[in-house]
């Protein structure tokens, strides 16, 4: 792990970073970095994000324009255009020992694209919201990253790396060393383990047992009180938090949800497979064979969660709570 006292924001001073994807991770970093003292511009299309940036007070131009100008490139567009931009707007002007900052490992991971061999090629991956990002670094508390050099061209990767890390406040809470196929895993791997269905089906099996679906949903998550118990999570750890709750919780959680040793293995076999699935670059073909195809297994399956009967009673809830207008989001 690293550190604020590891880090020297002066090994990318006099450089200028531009910022391309200027979503909700690229403006909290945009704006952290410049209060760090790091010349910043923005490459963005003329969309909403474009106004942001400069209602921000940032130059804004075109990414080409951007990525030409800095000798850093934030490449944080979202993964599935990534490498379609990356050859049209970023690879003909880059130049040797620019600097290239992805925030999620994939296309680097997965090869789909490939970076000349004369930039350095980092992943600064916060572990953060993007709002989160810019609340805790004004807060002073900062937050992780995962961090990695995947190239270094110029020789000095790691200290520009660490550089902008404490530029954009992460090294306040501490970065740590890892890779791009260890980002990409764990990320996709939180996503794809089944955790909304997994809800859901608590929720269904509720109420075939003849609860409501509200006293269901208000349980598992629609109250609010599985964020108070994320915190404790963070706050104390998996394991420490449990105090937090009554003896019968404890007992129930510790000894009765405890898994056999058959049921264990079963279920470590399953997310084995997932990660195998992930790691040995299925995913990433069968993502890339979804795209090509215009979503139309993705839309299936969409129709069908957005139909489900729990999802109408969630509805209905949201709706008598004042959480969602007439109809709910499209």
């Amino acid at each position: 792990m690293f550190f604020d006292d590891d880090a020297d924001v002066r090994h990318v001073q006099g450089q200028t970073a531009c910022i391309v994807g200027y979503g909700n991770q690229g403006r909290s970093q945009a704006l952290n970095l410049r209060d760090s003292g790091v010349e910043v511009i923005v490459g963005s299309r003329r969309d909403d994000s474009y106004e942001t940036a400069r209602m921000d007070g940032f130059e804004v131009v075109a990414v080409r324009e951007a990525a030409e100008r800095a000798d850093i490139v934030f490449f944080l567009v979202p993964d599935e255009v990534m490498p379609q931009v990356f050859e049209e707007e970023i690879h003909p002007v880059l130049r040797s020992g620019d600097m290239l900052v992805f925030a999620s490992g994939y296309n680097i991971a997965f090869e789909l694209l490939e970076p000349p061999p004369d930039v350095d090629v980092v992943l600064i991956a916060p572990r953060m919201i993007g709002a989160g990002v810019r609340d805790t670094y004004l807060s002073g508390e900062g937050f992780p990253s995962l961090v990695a050099v995947h190239q270094d061209a110029s020789g000095a990767a790691w200290q520009r790396t660490l550089a902008l890390c404490k530029g954009i406040g992460s090294t306040r809470m501490g970065v740590i060393e890892s890779s791009f196929l260890e980002e990409a895993t764990v990320d996709l791997f939180a996503e794809q383990v089944g955790y909304l269905y997994a809800v859901r089906r608590y929720c269904e099996v509720l109420v075939e047992a003849g609860c409501s679906p509200e006293a269901a949903m208000l349980e598992f998550y629609a109250s609010g009180e599985g964020i108070e118990t994320a915190k404790a999570y963070r706050d104390f750890g998996l394991w420490d938090q449990i105090t937090l709750h009554s003896r019968t919780s404890q007992y129930g959680q510790e000894v009765t949800a405890r898994l056999s040793p058959e049921e264990e293995e079963t279920e470590r076999t399953r997310l084995r497979a997932i990660i195998s699935h992930i790691q040995d670059g299925s995913f990433a073909r069968e993502w890339a064979a979804e795209q090509g195809a215009g979503f139309r297994e993705f839309g299936r399956i969409r129709d069908l969660n957005m139909s489900h009967k729990m999802r109408m009673a969630e509805r209905r809830l949201y709706k008598v709570l004042g959480r969602v207008p007439d109809g709910g989001p499209s």
